[in-house]
């Protein structure tokens, strides 16, 4: 396996280094990158994720070793100066449950799409900040409702789940609640304003 020395470098000569390198592999072929600024870690590993290589990272001191693996016979054609700047943070998305059911076919099929959907949450990356319920949706997070475990667990790993407080009120099941918490509409408005994106199964 060759070795690129890239140290003391910034962009764009690391990518310049990594993408002359890479061409010159076969399919299989690997080599390794040596970086000692993260921005370049970053913008390599970024290029290389968008460009069909697998990489790998490993750091001693202020040495990164980025080792990369062409995965097709192709040639790896991104633009490395298009690379050359911090990535912005992408904010997370919130998920909302306006139903106790998802979509709007049979009760019974819908009930059993979205306990399969709320299942996968946690198995799909990145996670939400937020599980946001109103309306029916209410219900999911009450007693009696199926899904109290796996959003349970979903909330363990740091989901904020968020309940309708008037909803609650509503069905007259607030002294039931038994995952999350109670929230008001500014609160629900503003999770949404601030999210990434809002996915509504």
């Amino acid at each position: 396996m060759n070795t690129v020395d890239a140290r003391g470098m910034v962009c764009p000569k690391p990518l310049i280094l990594t993408k002359k390198a890479l061409n010159e592999l076969p399919p299989g072929g690997r080599v390794a990158l040596l970086v000692d600024n993260d921005t370049s870690r970053q913008n390599v590993e970024r290029f290389c994720k968008d460009n069909g290589v697998a990489v790998s990272l490993s750091q001693e001191g202020a040495v990164f070793t980025l080792t990369m693996t062409k995965l097709h016979k192709e040639a790896v054609a991104g633009d490395e100066k298009a690379y050359c700047g911090p990535e912005v943070p992408r904010r997370p998305h919130v998920i909302v449950f306006s139903s106790d059911a998802m979509g709007s076919g049979p009760p019974e099929l819908g009930a059993i799409l979205l306990k399969a959907f709320v299942n996968t949450i946690k198995d799909v990356t990145p996670l939400p900040s937020h599980l946001v319920f109103y309306n029916t949706g209410a219900y999911l997070v009450v007693e009696g409702s199926a899904l109290i475990e796996p959003l349970a667990e979903l909330q363990s790993m740091g989901i904020a789940i968020l309940a309708c407080g008037t909803c609650l009120d509503y069905f007259n099941v607030k002294s039931k609640l038994r995952v999350g918490a109670v929230s008001n509409m500014y609160t629900i408005l503003e999770t949404l304003s601030n999210a990434g994106s809002v996915v509504r199964p």
